[in-house]
């Protein structure tokens, strides 16, 4: 074997990188057909060709891995937040920003229906939630205040109260898109704009 073939060969996935995506695939899986709290350890380490024993070096608890489904969704999210850091209305960015969320949110709707279920038992996906709503509360809190500044938007409602209405808005519309059509979703994206756009900026 050559030197190359080696260093090829060890700058690959190890076997504990390959195992632990094999329980990420099988938790994706198994959460898009069953009930957060109806799907065990054991039906993971199953489904994932381990042993229970062989799933706890990866993972401590069913929770943990539904946090590192939820950590990978959130890292892609987090490069689509162009309306974040633009000024005034930007409409066209935020609904290239809304668009990125709600496909993400449709394609991965297994996995998001679980979190409100699972954050009562799991500290660890509680955290992760609450770290991840404050991140983004906080970054459009900031967008709005420096609107709020320039004249762009209302000044009637202070800017973390409209970032938390901005969530409130987008999230329980989400919550419905999970078996949508294109154009459905579209459509969902149009309004919830049109919402933020009313209540930030007026008509």
């Amino acid at each position: 074997m050559t030197q190359a073939t080696s260093t090829r060969r060890r700058s690959g996935p190890s076997k504990g990188d390959l195992r632990e995506a094999a329980i990420l695939d099988a938790a994706r899986r198994l959460f898009g057909e069953q009930p957060y709290e109806s799907v065990s350890i054991d039906d993971l380490a199953r489904a994932a060709g381990l042993s229970r024993t062989g799933f706890y070096f990866y993972f401590r608890t069913k929770g943990a891995v539904l946090t590192a489904l939820m950590s990978r969704y959130w890292e892609t999210l987090g490069a689509s937040h162009v309306w974040f850091d633009s000024d005034g209305p930007s409409r066209e960015l935020l609904r290239e920003q809304l668009r990125s969320s709600a496909y993400l949110w449709r394609e991965h709707a297994g996995v998001m229906k679980c979190a409100p279920t699972a954050v009562a038992t799991s500290s660890e996906l509680r955290d992760f939630m609450t770290r991840v709503k404050s991140r983004q509360d906080e970054r459009a809190s900031d967008k709005i205040s420096r609107d709020q500044r320039d004249g762009t938007a209302t000044t009637s409602i202070a800017a973390p109260r409209l970032a938390e209405m901005i969530s409130a808005i987008r999230d329980a519309r989400y919550t419905q898109l999970a078996n949508a059509s294109d154009a459905d979703l579209e459509a969902a994206v149009e309004d919830i704009a049109e919402a933020i756009q009313r209540l930030v900026y007026g008509g």
